[in-house]
């Protein structure tokens, strides 16, 4: 069901209707199909539709505005008419146009009734969701499509902001009207007052192909050497989900967050959240080390202090230096055993190490990121000869592999194989063989 259907009470549960005064005038343009952006060539050959209306066609349409490569591409009819533009490239506008029913069969809805959360002021952070009810690890919450998608060469290869910001609020307004809505009301701050700013203070990552033609084909340069990469020759966009924005974010989270086959975000409780909880996502690694996670947080989501004093989140926020280096310390810790469980060669792994992994994810509040802590557990185990663990956990990393990656996805059906037959698996034992054991 698309989210300009969706009924007034479960617009209201996002709190978009509280931000449409504010959000309203901000994604406007004027003109821009008829100038120049600061004396680059801008190309419009539709320049028959003002920009701001419908696109004249059904269907995907190439608006022709364009700067250097990049141009606008809209499509007001996918997902039950919420719609997408893309600013792209044309081969990958192309990709684009072979998903169209693929991206189609994105849903954009709440996955459950009545919906278990409510829009709440979150203290130092701003509009954000809380639960209205305690909610089991596991249960799914939302469902969105994406509205917007950028390619991340666009932020590097347009160097002027003003020519970046302007192609962007273009594309924003060839939106249908209540997905403009829905889009703009993520821009409450002045922080996030761009189209360039909120679409970094809530990256999600999508890949349409693989890497360019010239890359994979092995095309060699006028001297007839290989040629050399071109770093921006890639198919990664940035995608932008406006219900993904009531999350408030935390380095620690309750609800993990991935895409499925359609592009469309799935939106999951990562560990029981109790009635009154805030409901948050991590917008960064959680394994950043906390002064860069501090800094991230001050420059992309605005929060006072925290390029300063640090991201106020629980994970983050300390009374004294003591307790911050035990933090750090204990982080570190977490990083460098996962190399080591990483590593099949490693000979320092013993059960010990293994316990004291899974220990220290859980005092870390890792819970988003459990799918791969019990694949490596169960590995490793194996890797030891210890079949019942190996098992348990391989188990334990197919319901975790749910909740961060889908029913779906490939880890979960490996886990899923492993788990049905641990001793066939070549890993049974592999660290006792090569030791003579």
């Amino acid at each position: 069901m698309a989210w300009d259907r969706v009924s007034l009470t479960r617009v209201a549960v996002l709190g978009i209707l509280a931000l449409l005064a504010a959000a309203d005038n901000k994604g406007s343009t004027h003109g821009l199909a008829s100038e120049a952006i600061d004396k680059t060539q801008v190309y419009t050959g539709n320049s028959t539709a003002a920009v701001g209306q419908s696109p004249p066609v059904p269907g995907w349409w190439d608006s022709k505005i364009c700067i250097n490569t990049f141009c606008v591409y809209a499509n007001q009819r996918l997902a039950g008419g919420r719609g997408l533009v893309a600013v792209t490239r044309a081969d990958e506008f192309q990709k684009l146009e072979r998903l169209e029913d693929h991206l189609d069969r994105a849903e954009s809805r709440i996955l459950q009734s009545p919906a278990p959360f409510t829009s709440t002021e979150i203290l130092h952070k701003g509009p954000g969701l809380t639960a209205t009810s305690p909610i089991r690890r596991g249960k799914p919450l939302l469902s969105a499509a994406p509205v917007l998608i950028v390619h991340r060469a666009f932020l590097d290869l347009v160097p002027k902001k003003k020519d970046r910001t302007r192609l962007l609020d273009t594309a924003i307004s060839y939106l249908p009207p209540a997905t403009q809505t829905l889009f703009n009301a993520q821009r409450h701050s002045p922080h996030l007052s761009s189209v360039e700013q909120t679409l970094l203070a809530h990256p999600f990552e999508i890949d349409l192909a693989y890497a360019s033609h010239k890359q994979s084909t092995g095309a060699t340069g006028p001297d007839g050497q290989p040629a050399e990469p071109d770093p921006h020759a890639h198919s990664r966009h940035f995608a932008n989900y406006p219900e993904a924005a009531r999350f408030q974010h935390d380095c620690r989270p309750n609800v993990a967050t991935h895409l499925d086959g359609a592009f469309a975000l799935r939106a999951t409780v990562a560990r029981k959240v109790a009635e009154g909880e805030e409901l948050s996502v991590s917008w960064v690694d959680p394994f950043m080390e906390r002064g860069e996670r501090g800094r991230w947080v001050g420059r992309h989501r605005g929060l006072v202090g925290a390029e300063k004093k640090g991201c106020p989140c629980s994970a983050c926020a300390v009374k004294d230096k003591k307790e911050g280096k035990e933090k750090d310390e204990r982080l570190k810790e977490v990083v460098k055993i996962r190399g080591e469980l990483r590593n099949h060669d490693s000979n320092k792994v013993d059960l010990g190490m293994v316990e004291r992994f899974l220990e220290l994810y859980l005092a870390e509040r890792l819970q988003v990121k459990l799918a791969e802590a019990y694949e490596l557990a169960a590995i490793n185990f194996n890797y030891l000869g210890d079949d019942k663990r190996a098992k348990k956990y391989a188990e334990l990393a197919v319901q975790a592999g749910i909740v961060e990656g889908g029913a779906e996805s490939n880890d979960v059906a490996a886990m899923r194989v492993f788990a049905k037959d641990v001793r066939g698996h070549y890993s049974y034992r592999y660290k006792l063989k090569r030791m003579g054991l």
